[in-house]
């Protein structure tokens, strides 16, 4: 696991692994190689300015990953997996891909109301912008709610702000805020927590049908790997 975007979400991952796997005993648990060194750049402010300074440090701890033995890489957080891609070209393993695994739950689960499906994704302001869920899904901008961009992108950066910073008890509560908003405002079928600070406050939240949680479903498939591969 390539962790450290940011260090809280790492640890929030770690834990809903460790809780979904259902293990008795120590020996049950799903083995895992975490390898969190916070020194990746600013995932949304690359994609926003054209580097690829981030891809270049995801890759290196990759192929640190790939030497240690590993058969799977899964990376928390959701971002990052703007160049997912390229890394899936450059690696001998497999990257167990949140955007994939997220957008075949979605599918699956709300396949009744494809392609004009109402989605509101929430994340950082590359997530945001670049919809990185929506080619998987397959619905279009014309189906989606005529949400004002520049207010919930806002919102949501400072949400994962105050979380990287420590203040919890805040994010949370203007995060459970914002939910009644949004529903209130489009009537979504879907908000996507398209963050992993996100999930890692999103409490209770994530038990709502209408909220969908991608680190709880990488987790899930992080686990199914292991099963079949084991």
């Amino acid at each position: 696991m390539i962790g450290g975007m940011g260090s809280l979400a790492t640890a929030h991952f770690l834990e809903v692994l460790a809780l979904k796997c259902g293990a008795d005993r120590d020996q049950d648990h799903i083995p895992y190689v975490a390898l969190s060194l916070p020194d990746i750049p600013d995932r949304s402010l690359a994609i926003s300015t054209g580097s690829d300074r981030p891809s270049r440090k995801i890759l290196e701890r990759a192929r640190w990953l790939e030497s240690a033995g590993c058969g799977a890489i899964a990376i928390p957080c959701n971002t990052a997996h703007f160049w997912a891609p390229q890394l899936k070209q450059r690696l001998t393993i497999t990257l167990i891909d949140l955007i994939d695994a997220t957008t075949r739950a979605i599918r699956e689960q709300y396949r009744h109301k494809l392609p004009t499906l109402r989605l509101i994704l929430l994340g950082t302001n590359a997530t945001m912008e670049h919809n990185l869920f929506r080619e998987g899904i397959g619905s279009s901008p014309a189906n989606d709610p005529a949400q004002d961009l520049h207010d919930l992108k806002e919102e949501a950066a400072t949400l994962i702000s105050d979380v990287k910073s420590g203040r919890i008890v805040k994010a949370r509560r203007n995060l459970s805020r914002m939910i009644r908003g949004i529903r209130a405002s489009y009537n979504p079928d879907v908000i996507v927590l398209g963050c992993s600070e996100l999930s890692a406050i999103s409490g209770n939240l994530s038990d709502d049908e209408d909220v969908i949680d991608p680190i709880d479903i990488l987790a899930g498939a992080s686990i199914a790997w292991w099963r079949r591969n084991r």
